[in-house]
Protein backbone atom coordinates (compact mmCIF):
# COMPACT_ATOMS: atom_id res chain seq x y z
CA UNK A 1 0.00 0.00 0.00
CA UNK A 2 2.87 2.88 0.80
CA UNK A 3 4.64 1.84 -2.47
CA UNK A 4 1.49 2.30 -4.19
CA UNK A 5 0.94 5.66 -2.70
CA UNK A 6 4.44 6.73 -3.55
CA UNK A 7 4.04 6.09 -6.88
CA UNK A 8 1.13 7.49 -7.25
CA UNK A 9 2.45 10.72 -5.42
CA UNK A 10 5.38 10.41 -8.05
CA UNK A 11 2.98 10.42 -11.13
CA UNK A 12 1.62 13.80 -9.14
CA UNK A 13 4.90 15.73 -8.92
CA UNK A 14 5.29 14.91 -12.27
CA UNK A 15 2.07 16.24 -13.89
CA UNK A 16 2.87 19.36 -11.39
CA UNK A 17 6.14 19.91 -13.12
CA UNK A 18 5.02 19.42 -16.74
CA UNK A 19 1.94 22.32 -15.82
CA UNK A 20 4.78 24.40 -13.75
CA UNK A 21 6.48 24.36 -16.87
CA UNK A 22 4.19 24.92 -19.21
CA UNK A 23 2.69 27.72 -17.52
CA UNK A 24 5.76 29.11 -17.61
CA UNK A 25 6.88 29.04 -21.23
CA UNK A 26 2.71 30.51 -21.54
CA UNK A 27 3.71 33.39 -19.24
CA UNK A 28 6.88 34.06 -21.21
CA UNK A 29 4.74 34.32 -24.51
CA UNK A 30 2.37 36.76 -22.68
CA UNK A 31 5.00 38.83 -22.42
CA UNK A 32 6.34 38.98 -25.37
CA UNK A 33 3.02 39.29 -27.22
CA UNK A 34 2.41 42.52 -24.99
CA UNK A 35 5.79 43.91 -24.35
CA UNK A 36 4.67 46.79 -26.10
CA UNK A 37 2.39 47.80 -22.94
CA UNK A 38 5.45 46.35 -20.08
CA UNK A 39 5.88 49.25 -17.56
CA UNK A 40 8.15 52.18 -18.91
CA UNK A 41 7.55 50.89 -22.56
CA UNK A 42 5.08 53.72 -23.42
CA UNK A 43 8.10 56.27 -22.34
CA UNK A 44 10.98 54.93 -23.87
CA UNK A 45 8.72 54.58 -27.26
CA UNK A 46 7.86 58.12 -27.03
CA UNK A 47 10.80 59.76 -25.76
CA UNK A 48 13.30 57.23 -27.86
CA UNK A 49 14.05 60.57 -30.57
CA UNK A 50 15.24 62.45 -27.28
CA UNK A 51 17.49 60.19 -26.28
CA UNK A 52 18.77 59.92 -29.85
CA UNK A 53 19.82 63.19 -30.00
CA UNK A 54 21.27 63.46 -26.91
CA UNK A 55 23.49 61.07 -27.64
CA UNK A 56 24.61 62.85 -31.19
CA UNK A 57 24.65 65.52 -29.30
CA UNK A 58 27.13 64.29 -26.92
CA UNK A 59 29.13 62.48 -29.41
CA UNK A 60 29.55 65.51 -30.98
CA UNK A 61 31.24 67.02 -27.68
CA UNK A 62 32.94 64.16 -27.33
CA UNK A 63 34.79 64.49 -30.84
CA UNK A 64 35.27 68.25 -30.13
CA UNK A 65 36.92 67.83 -26.72
CA UNK A 66 40.29 69.03 -27.69
CA UNK A 67 39.20 72.10 -29.53
CA UNK A 68 39.93 75.68 -28.25
CA UNK A 69 36.76 76.90 -26.05
CA UNK A 70 35.89 79.17 -28.43
CA UNK A 71 36.04 76.86 -31.68
CA UNK A 72 33.73 74.51 -29.49
CA UNK A 73 31.02 77.02 -28.59
CA UNK A 74 30.88 77.42 -32.01
CA UNK A 75 30.57 74.29 -33.65
CA UNK A 76 27.68 73.53 -31.02
CA UNK A 77 25.61 76.16 -31.52
CA UNK A 78 26.22 75.92 -35.57
CA UNK A 79 24.59 72.05 -35.05
CA UNK A 80 21.74 73.68 -33.05
CA UNK A 81 21.32 76.25 -35.43
CA UNK A 82 20.80 73.13 -38.07
CA UNK A 83 18.61 71.55 -37.05
CA UNK A 84 16.01 74.54 -37.26
CA UNK A 85 13.55 73.96 -40.52
CA UNK A 86 15.22 77.15 -42.37
CA UNK A 87 12.94 78.44 -45.07
CA UNK A 88 10.76 75.60 -44.35
CA UNK A 89 7.28 76.81 -45.01
CA UNK A 90 4.86 76.12 -42.00
CA UNK A 91 2.26 74.06 -43.77
CA UNK A 92 4.56 71.61 -45.69
CA UNK A 93 6.63 70.39 -42.97
CA UNK A 94 5.22 66.56 -42.12
CA UNK A 95 6.84 64.71 -39.09
CA UNK A 96 5.96 60.87 -39.60
CA UNK A 97 5.62 58.09 -36.80
CA UNK A 98 5.15 54.67 -37.88
CA UNK A 99 3.34 51.83 -35.83
CA UNK A 100 1.59 48.70 -36.18
CA UNK A 101 -1.61 47.24 -34.46
CA UNK A 102 -0.25 44.96 -32.04
CA UNK A 103 -1.99 42.23 -29.56
CA UNK A 104 -2.08 45.21 -27.41
CA UNK A 105 -3.42 47.75 -29.07
CA UNK A 106 -5.89 45.90 -30.75
CA UNK A 107 -9.78 45.54 -29.82
CA UNK A 108 -12.25 43.06 -29.80
CA UNK A 109 -12.86 43.23 -33.15
CA UNK A 110 -9.32 43.21 -34.66
CA UNK A 111 -9.06 46.78 -35.15
CA UNK A 112 -7.33 49.21 -33.85
CA UNK A 113 -8.90 50.08 -30.43
CA UNK A 114 -9.60 54.09 -29.88
CA UNK A 115 -7.50 54.60 -26.92
CA UNK A 116 -4.52 53.38 -28.57
CA UNK A 117 -4.43 56.25 -31.55
CA UNK A 118 -4.25 58.51 -28.50
CA UNK A 119 -1.52 56.83 -27.35
CA UNK A 120 0.36 56.58 -30.52
CA UNK A 121 0.36 60.34 -31.21
CA UNK A 122 1.84 61.17 -28.00
CA UNK A 123 5.21 60.02 -29.49
CA UNK A 124 4.35 61.70 -32.80
CA UNK A 125 3.52 65.11 -31.39
CA UNK A 126 6.90 64.77 -29.89
CA UNK A 127 8.92 63.96 -32.65
CA UNK A 128 7.14 67.37 -34.31
CA UNK A 129 8.00 69.40 -31.26
CA UNK A 130 12.11 68.54 -32.44
CA UNK A 131 11.32 68.84 -35.55
CA UNK A 132 9.77 72.21 -36.06
CA UNK A 133 10.60 74.18 -32.07
CA UNK A 134 14.46 72.94 -31.82
CA UNK A 135 15.50 76.77 -30.64
CA UNK A 136 12.53 77.24 -28.72
CA UNK A 137 12.93 74.00 -26.96
CA UNK A 138 16.56 74.92 -26.24
CA UNK A 139 15.51 78.31 -24.93
CA UNK A 140 14.34 76.26 -22.04
CA UNK A 141 9.88 76.34 -23.71
CA UNK A 142 7.81 73.71 -23.42
CA UNK A 143 4.63 72.96 -25.36
CA UNK A 144 1.25 72.33 -23.76
CA UNK A 145 -1.55 70.17 -24.78
CA UNK A 146 -5.00 71.94 -24.49
CA UNK A 147 -7.36 69.04 -26.10
CA UNK A 148 -7.06 66.27 -29.05
CA UNK A 149 -10.36 65.82 -31.28
CA UNK A 150 -10.64 62.25 -32.89
CA UNK A 151 -12.60 61.27 -36.34
CA UNK A 152 -12.49 58.08 -36.94
CA UNK A 153 -13.34 56.91 -41.27
CA UNK A 154 -12.32 54.02 -41.05
CA UNK A 155 -10.86 51.15 -39.06
CA UNK A 156 -6.93 50.03 -38.96
CA UNK A 157 -6.72 46.27 -39.30
CA UNK A 158 -4.81 43.55 -36.64
CA UNK A 159 -1.22 43.66 -37.18
CA UNK A 160 -1.33 46.41 -40.20
CA UNK A 161 1.19 48.82 -39.83
CA UNK A 162 0.40 52.63 -40.04
CA UNK A 163 1.99 55.84 -40.41
CA UNK A 164 1.12 58.91 -38.51
CA UNK A 165 1.48 61.95 -40.78
CA UNK A 166 1.51 65.25 -38.33
CA UNK A 167 1.59 69.00 -39.80
CA UNK A 168 0.83 72.47 -38.76
CA UNK A 169 -2.86 73.69 -39.63
CA UNK A 170 -3.19 76.54 -38.87
CA UNK A 171 -2.53 78.58 -35.49
CA UNK A 172 -3.76 82.19 -33.82
CA UNK A 173 -2.42 84.33 -31.14
CA UNK A 174 -2.29 81.22 -28.58
CA UNK A 175 -2.97 78.28 -29.83
CA UNK A 176 -1.47 76.48 -32.72
CA UNK A 177 -3.27 73.58 -34.56
CA UNK A 178 -1.91 70.30 -35.01
CA UNK A 179 -3.34 68.16 -37.98
CA UNK A 180 -2.38 64.31 -37.39
CA UNK A 181 -3.58 61.77 -40.27
CA UNK A 182 -3.48 58.55 -39.42
CA UNK A 183 -2.55 56.37 -43.38
CA UNK A 184 -1.71 52.85 -44.04
CA UNK A 185 -0.91 51.22 -47.58
CA UNK A 186 -2.94 48.82 -49.93
CA UNK A 187 -1.08 45.83 -49.50
CA UNK A 188 -0.44 45.88 -53.55
CA UNK A 189 0.85 49.23 -53.32
CA UNK A 190 3.59 48.78 -50.68
CA UNK A 191 6.13 48.88 -53.03
CA UNK A 192 4.85 50.87 -56.00
CA UNK A 193 8.04 53.19 -56.50
CA UNK A 194 5.67 56.16 -57.95
CA UNK A 195 3.49 56.80 -55.25
CA UNK A 196 6.93 56.65 -52.85
CA UNK A 197 7.64 59.18 -50.14
CA UNK A 198 11.03 60.98 -49.51
CA UNK A 199 11.96 60.25 -45.40
CA UNK A 200 15.06 61.06 -43.63
CA UNK A 201 16.90 58.87 -41.22
CA UNK A 202 14.51 60.18 -38.51
CA UNK A 203 11.31 59.15 -40.33
CA UNK A 204 10.33 62.69 -41.22
CA UNK A 205 8.75 63.10 -44.90
CA UNK A 206 10.88 65.74 -46.65
CA UNK A 207 8.56 65.63 -49.95
CA UNK A 208 7.17 63.32 -52.69
CA UNK A 209 7.32 63.19 -56.06
CA UNK A 210 3.73 64.25 -56.63
CA UNK A 211 4.02 68.36 -56.78
CA UNK A 212 0.52 68.78 -55.83
CA UNK A 213 1.90 67.42 -52.51
CA UNK A 214 3.35 70.37 -51.91
CA UNK A 215 6.41 69.07 -49.85
CA UNK A 216 8.94 71.32 -48.10
CA UNK A 217 11.87 71.09 -49.62
CA UNK A 218 14.40 72.49 -47.11
CA UNK A 219 17.09 69.79 -46.13
CA UNK A 220 16.56 69.15 -42.23
CA UNK A 221 18.91 67.26 -39.90
CA UNK A 222 17.44 63.59 -37.99
CA UNK A 223 16.29 65.54 -34.60
CA UNK A 224 17.57 67.92 -32.10
CA UNK A 225 18.12 67.14 -28.25
CA UNK A 226 16.46 70.14 -26.74
CA UNK A 227 13.88 68.18 -23.75
CA UNK A 228 10.50 69.50 -25.13
CA UNK A 229 7.70 68.98 -22.20
CA UNK A 230 4.16 68.19 -22.81
CA UNK A 231 1.69 68.63 -21.04
CA UNK A 232 -1.82 67.62 -20.41
CA UNK A 233 -4.39 68.58 -19.88
CA UNK A 234 -2.73 71.91 -20.32
CA UNK A 235 -3.13 73.63 -16.89
CA UNK A 236 -4.01 77.74 -16.48
CA UNK A 237 -4.95 77.76 -20.13
CA UNK A 238 -8.88 78.59 -19.36
CA UNK A 239 -10.02 80.77 -22.56
CA UNK A 240 -13.47 81.81 -22.17
CA UNK A 241 -15.29 79.28 -24.57
CA UNK A 242 -18.09 81.62 -25.04
CA UNK A 243 -19.87 85.37 -23.89
CA UNK A 244 -20.43 85.57 -20.38
CA UNK A 245 -24.35 85.71 -20.96
CA UNK A 246 -24.22 82.70 -23.30
CA UNK A 247 -27.22 80.49 -23.52
CA UNK A 248 -27.77 77.25 -23.21
CA UNK A 249 -29.07 77.48 -26.86
CA UNK A 250 -26.19 79.23 -28.34
CA UNK A 251 -23.55 76.15 -26.65
CA UNK A 252 -26.21 73.90 -28.37
CA UNK A 253 -25.53 75.70 -32.06
CA UNK A 254 -22.18 75.80 -31.38
CA UNK A 255 -21.97 72.61 -30.26
CA UNK A 256 -23.83 71.75 -33.59
CA UNK A 257 -21.23 73.83 -35.87
CA UNK A 258 -18.40 71.74 -34.31
CA UNK A 259 -19.99 68.24 -35.46
CA UNK A 260 -20.78 69.93 -38.82
CA UNK A 261 -17.51 71.12 -38.84
CA UNK A 262 -15.79 67.88 -37.71
CA UNK A 263 -17.91 65.92 -40.19
CA UNK A 264 -17.15 67.79 -43.13
CA UNK A 265 -13.80 68.49 -42.45
CA UNK A 266 -13.17 64.21 -42.26
CA UNK A 267 -15.51 63.87 -45.65
CA UNK A 268 -13.23 66.22 -47.76
CA UNK A 269 -10.07 64.38 -46.07
CA UNK A 270 -11.42 60.80 -46.76
CA UNK A 271 -12.00 61.87 -50.19
CA UNK A 272 -8.95 63.39 -51.22
CA UNK A 273 -6.57 60.88 -51.91
CA UNK A 274 -3.17 60.70 -49.97
CA UNK A 275 -0.09 62.44 -52.41
CA UNK A 276 0.96 58.68 -52.08
CA UNK A 277 -2.16 56.60 -52.69
CA UNK A 278 -2.46 55.73 -48.52
CA UNK A 279 -5.20 55.06 -47.34
CA UNK A 280 -7.08 57.72 -44.72
CA UNK A 281 -8.26 55.82 -41.26
CA UNK A 282 -8.37 59.08 -38.93
CA UNK A 283 -7.66 62.56 -38.36
CA UNK A 284 -6.65 63.95 -35.20
CA UNK A 285 -6.45 67.50 -34.28
CA UNK A 286 -4.40 68.82 -31.48
CA UNK A 287 -4.73 72.29 -29.95
CA UNK A 288 -1.37 73.55 -28.14
CA UNK A 289 0.15 76.35 -26.86
CA UNK A 290 3.87 77.23 -26.52
CA UNK A 291 5.12 78.50 -22.33
CA UNK A 292 7.97 80.05 -20.74
CA UNK A 293 7.49 79.00 -17.39
CA UNK A 294 3.62 80.60 -16.77
CA UNK A 295 3.89 82.76 -19.69
CA UNK A 296 2.24 81.98 -23.29
CA UNK A 297 4.33 82.77 -26.43
CA UNK A 298 2.46 83.27 -29.79
CA UNK A 299 3.22 80.87 -32.21
CA UNK A 300 3.52 83.63 -34.91
CA UNK A 301 6.20 84.88 -32.87
CA UNK A 302 8.07 81.04 -32.20
CA UNK A 303 7.74 80.65 -36.25
CA UNK A 304 10.15 82.92 -37.60
CA UNK A 305 12.87 82.43 -34.84
CA UNK A 306 12.90 78.51 -35.74
CA UNK A 307 13.81 79.75 -39.83
CA UNK A 308 9.46 79.25 -41.45
CA UNK A 309 9.36 81.65 -44.04
CA UNK A 310 7.22 82.35 -46.88
CA UNK A 311 8.34 81.32 -49.96
CA UNK A 312 10.44 83.82 -52.26
CA UNK A 313 8.38 86.68 -53.33
CA UNK A 314 9.50 85.59 -57.79
CA UNK A 315 10.23 82.17 -58.86
CA UNK A 316 13.18 82.77 -60.24
CA UNK A 317 14.65 83.16 -56.89
CA UNK A 318 16.07 79.91 -55.18
CA UNK A 319 13.84 78.38 -52.16
CA UNK A 320 14.78 78.98 -49.12
CA UNK A 321 16.80 76.23 -47.14
CA UNK A 322 19.82 76.40 -44.87
CA UNK A 323 22.10 77.45 -47.82
CA UNK A 324 20.25 80.41 -48.70
CA UNK A 325 18.20 81.39 -45.39
CA UNK A 326 15.21 83.94 -45.26
CA UNK A 327 15.95 87.51 -45.02
CA UNK A 328 14.74 87.63 -41.44
CA UNK A 329 17.32 84.38 -40.20
CA UNK A 330 19.86 86.58 -39.68
CA UNK A 331 17.62 88.75 -37.28
CA UNK A 332 16.42 85.45 -35.59
CA UNK A 333 20.10 84.37 -35.11
CA UNK A 334 21.53 87.68 -33.91
CA UNK A 335 18.90 86.89 -30.38
CA UNK A 336 20.41 83.65 -29.43
CA UNK A 337 23.68 83.60 -31.18
CA UNK A 338 26.96 84.68 -30.06
CA UNK A 339 28.60 87.87 -30.20
CA UNK A 340 25.20 89.40 -30.55
CA UNK A 341 22.99 87.11 -28.84
CA UNK A 342 22.87 84.38 -26.11
CA UNK A 343 19.93 81.99 -25.26
CA UNK A 344 19.06 83.60 -21.93
CA UNK A 345 18.51 86.70 -24.24
CA UNK A 346 16.03 85.06 -26.69
CA UNK A 347 14.37 83.79 -23.91
CA UNK A 348 13.92 87.29 -22.37
CA UNK A 349 12.75 88.08 -26.18
CA UNK A 350 9.96 85.55 -26.03
CA UNK A 351 9.03 85.83 -22.73
CA UNK A 352 7.83 89.38 -23.43
CA UNK A 353 10.88 91.48 -25.19
CA UNK A 354 8.86 90.92 -28.25
CA UNK A 355 6.84 93.48 -27.07
CA UNK A 356 9.35 96.25 -26.79
CA UNK A 357 10.08 96.50 -30.53
CA UNK A 358 8.04 99.15 -32.52
CA UNK A 359 5.97 97.95 -34.66
CA UNK A 360 7.25 98.72 -38.24
CA UNK A 361 10.30 97.18 -36.74
CA UNK A 362 8.73 93.37 -36.12
CA UNK A 363 10.28 91.48 -38.65
CA UNK A 364 8.61 88.17 -37.51
CA UNK A 365 5.10 89.77 -38.82
CA UNK A 366 6.74 89.86 -42.50
CA UNK A 367 8.56 86.99 -42.49
CA UNK A 368 4.64 84.93 -43.18
CA UNK A 369 3.03 87.40 -44.35
CA UNK A 370 1.55 87.23 -48.06
CA UNK A 371 0.42 83.24 -49.10
CA UNK A 372 1.29 81.88 -45.46
CA UNK A 373 -1.42 84.58 -43.58
CA UNK A 374 -4.14 84.05 -46.26
CA UNK A 375 -3.39 80.31 -45.32
CA UNK A 376 -3.61 80.45 -41.92
CA UNK A 377 -6.72 82.63 -42.03
CA UNK A 378 -8.63 80.07 -44.26
CA UNK A 379 -7.18 76.73 -42.17
CA UNK A 380 -8.15 78.86 -38.64
CA UNK A 381 -11.96 79.37 -39.87
CA UNK A 382 -12.37 75.27 -39.86
CA UNK A 383 -10.03 74.40 -37.24
CA UNK A 384 -11.01 77.29 -34.58
CA UNK A 385 -14.64 76.54 -34.83
CA UNK A 386 -13.42 72.63 -33.67
CA UNK A 387 -12.08 74.32 -30.61
CA UNK A 388 -14.62 76.95 -29.67
CA UNK A 389 -17.46 74.07 -30.32
CA UNK A 390 -16.03 71.72 -27.85
CA UNK A 391 -15.49 74.45 -25.44
CA UNK A 392 -18.80 75.85 -25.88
CA UNK A 393 -20.02 72.00 -24.17
CA UNK A 394 -18.64 72.90 -21.04
CA UNK A 395 -22.32 74.69 -20.18
CA UNK A 396 -24.41 71.64 -21.72
CA UNK A 397 -26.14 69.75 -18.95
Amino acid sequence: MPIFNLQKLQRSQSTMMSVLSASKYVFFVLLLINFRSLPFAWHIRVFLPVFQLRLQYYLLRLRILFKPKEARAKILADWGEGLCPIGANPFELVAVQHGWTSVDDADYNGHLSNSSYAKALDAARLKLALKAFPAFARSGGWMALGSTHFHFIREIPFLRSYKIRLSIGSWDHKWMFVVARYVSYPKHRQSDATHKLHVDGSGQQLGTNNDSAGPSKTPTTSSDFPQILLSTPAEDLNTPATPGDATEVDSNLQAEKTAKAMKAMAAAQSKMPEPDGAILHCVAISHICFKHGRITVPPGIILPCEGFSKPPSTASVAPYSSTNPPPHWRKAQALRVAPLGSMPTFAKFLKGGWRDVPEDERWWERALDGPIEEQRKANLDVLDSIRKGMEGTRSIG
